[in-house]
């Protein structure tokens, strides 16, 4: 197989990947097993607000690489749930910061759980080797695509 053939099997394969993990089904599933009324992008959201919160929305944007107008709407989403909670910058009084609420940490727990169970069934013919194997390559494919494109 040739170079140019590989990388077009890579690029399907992307693909594929992205309309799996933004269908409507997947969504359904991950809610239904974990008990999480939240689609993987809000769930995506509040990961990012746990894990680097409290977080101005302007940060967040570029943390979950996410346009401000859809971030607007899954801030508003996870509020309305009592999944994030907006506190005072104690540096800016007049800025407000979100933060995650215990009620969003146990809904991330119980999402990371079921993700977690449904990949192991998925995968269950796969040796550690082998998905260790597929992380790697894949966090250096990430990396590899993230870089920055230079002109020829």
């Amino acid at each position: 197989m040739t170079d140019v053939e590989s990388r077009r099997r890579i690029n399907e394969a992307i693909t594929s990947i992205r309309r799996l993990m933004s269908s409507r089904r997947l969504d359904a599933l991950h809610m239904e097993r974990s008990g999480v009324p939240m689609s993987l992008v809000a769930i995506g959201v509040l990961h990012r607000i746990i894990d680097y919160g409290p977080i101005r929305p302007t940060e967040l944007a570029e943390r979950a690489d996410i346009q401000p107008a859809a971030l607007s709407r899954q801030i508003r989403i996870l509020e309305e749930g009592g999944y994030t909670i907006r506190v005072a910058d104690p540096d800016d009084g007049r800025v407000a910061l979100l933060e995650a609420a215990e009620r969003g940490r146990e809904a991330y727990r119980l999402f990371v759980a079921a993700n977690d169970e449904m990949l192991a069934r998925q995968l269950a013919g796969w040796t550690a080797d082998d998905l260790n194997d597929l992380a790697d390559r894949m966090q250096r494919l990430v990396a590899d695509l993230r870089g920055p494109l230079e002109d020829d």
